[in-house]
């Protein structure tokens, strides 16, 4: 009997498009031996991998503002038809958590890449590409499971050796016969990480832009893209010597150049990728009134537009700083009142922009702070990294020169929540850092939560830990 392949997105490769990776309906089955007979099937399913990112419950949506929405850089603009309503008032349940569908749907793209990785080296075609193409699942897979452990579980450094429970780790396909999954250390998800990115490296190099022709290089995992995110993961289990390596590679490679003040605004502002994007992810022209840009879409009045900023987050930039400029703030009147709505996201069909994953700005941010914390400090370069992204946001801005440790890392933390606003990142930082959650300009009863207050962890879908006897649910849940 021939095994099946339930595909989140299977589309042939468009060959006349640069934004539009794939540009058929997708197909519900295909036998595994169909789809993998050939490199061109693999080519295929590891285009569908990189599409089933954009979807609401990944990058279209949720992981992108479930930790700015928890962290204190949104409110809502209105009381009805909300998302992420429950996250934003604390009152998640295992029942109806907004994450339980995130959590499903992530576990479905792991299996469908799982596939990938498994079934491509037995593929008719070149030996070269079948490699990339598993290289290339592989960061994809590094991906889903480090945005999985963040939100599921408590950060690395919540003990001493990560030795608390993580989430369940799916690095085979899993077929319904197979035994349920248990939930692995946070330490050993970390290490399967960091072991498909290492083992990607091994085959992708900087000359290397996908083993998919189309789109731009920024649209799929290159050794550069690997290694910054690679970086990244290190940063969030504390091992600062190897974040600051990597952070320091990608940017000495100069592949990558970091904007002006003058045009940092337009970067924002089209489908071409600026000189400092890393990796972001491709929209198509048929992305329609329901991509992340219309839930910060001020002009959008009706189901959609909801995300404004706090005040909170507004009143940490300066009035010089463009960040905070109107070029990146639309500002309407709502019932009387003001609200602003980030200009980071475009909305609606060929409007919509990329999503934006990694940033030279970001690398530079995680080189200061690891700078600040390896085995031999060097508050120096810390100070001059922090000042580069500082003084790029607001050209009149002091530089600093902070020689107290603590205070350092302080100020790059603050810059980390300035530059990269409503891109994913705020409650993982106060997380890892082991910062409490203090929301002024918010409705919720609940504002403010310490750092270990279990509601900061999403839990577990009900239905899942009843169908699983092996599951443990997290506490509070």
């Amino acid at each position: 009997m021939k095994k099946y392949y339930i595909l989140l997105a299977v589309f042939a490769i468009s060959l006349s498009s640069c934004e539009k990776l794939l540009e058929k309906e997708p197909t519900d089955k295909i036998s595994l031996e169909d789809l993998f007979r050939d490199v061109d099937g693999s080519k295929t399913a590891l285009a569908g991998a990189y599409k089933a990112l954009l979807n609401d419950y990944h990058y279209d949506k949720n992981t992108m503002v479930y930790p700015d929405i928890l962290g204190g850089n949104i409110k809502f603009s209105k009381n009805t038809n909300l998302r992420l309503d429950d996250v934003y008032n604390v009152i998640q349940t295992a029942q109806s958590s907004s994450m339980n569908d995130t959590y499903a749907y992530l576990f479905s793209e792991l299996n469908n890449v799982n596939n990938v990785i498994k079934y491509t080296p037995t593929a008719v075609g070149s030996s070269t590409d079948k490699a990339k193409i598993v290289a290339e699942a592989k960061c994809i897979r590094a991906l889903i499971h480090f945005d999985l452990v963040r939100i599921f579980a408590r950060p690395f450094n919540f003990t001493n050796d990560g030795s608390h429970l993580g989430i369940p780790l799916v690095l085979q396909p899993q077929l319904f016969a197979d035994p349920l999954p248990t939930r692995a250390t946070v330490a050993e998800n970390y290490k399967a990480i960091v072991d498909d990115l290492t083992s990607a490296l091994a085959v992708l190099d900087n000359t290397n832009v996908g083993v998919l022709l189309n789109g731009f290089k920024q649209n799929y995992f290159t050794r550069a893209s690997a290694q910054a995110l690679l970086s990244k993961v290190y940063l969030n289990q504390n091992k600062w010597d190897n974040a600051f390596n990597l952070a320091d590679e990608v940017i000495k490679t100069n592949q990558y150049t970091l904007l002006t003040n003058a045009n940092y605004v337009s970067s924002w502002t089209g489908r071409t990728p600026s000189s400092e994007s890393i990796f972001e992810i491709a929209v198509d022209f048929v992305s329609t009134g329901n991509s992340l840009g219309s839930y910060y879409d001020a002009t959008n009045n009706s189901t959609y537009r909801m995300f404004a900023a706090s005040n909170d987050i507004l009143n940490l930039y300066s009035t010089t700083d463009v960040r905070r400029s109107s070029s990146m703030f639309t500002s309407v009147s709502i019932s009387s009142l003001p609200y602003f709505f980030t200009k980071k996201y475009a909305a609606g069909n060929a409007l919509a922009t990329p999503i934006k994953v990694l940033r030279l700005s970001e690398l530079h941010l995680i080189r200061a702070e690891a700078a600040a914390e390896k085995s031999t400090p060097d508050l120096v370069l810390a100070n001059a990294d922090l000042n580069l992204i500082r003084r790029r946001g607001d050209a009149s801005a002091s530089t600093l020169n902070l020689t107290v440790k603590s205070d350092l890392l302080d100020a790059i933390l603050l810059e980390r929540r300035k530059e990269l606003a409503f891109e994913g990142n705020l409650l993982f930082d106060l997380l890892r850092k082991k910062k409490d959650v203090t929301r002024v300009d918010a409705t919720p009863i609940i504002k403010n939560l310490t750092t270990n207050d279990n509601r900061l962890i999403m839990p577990f879908p009900e239905n899942t830990v009843n169908a699983n006897r092996n599951m443990i649910q997290n506490p509070g849940y």
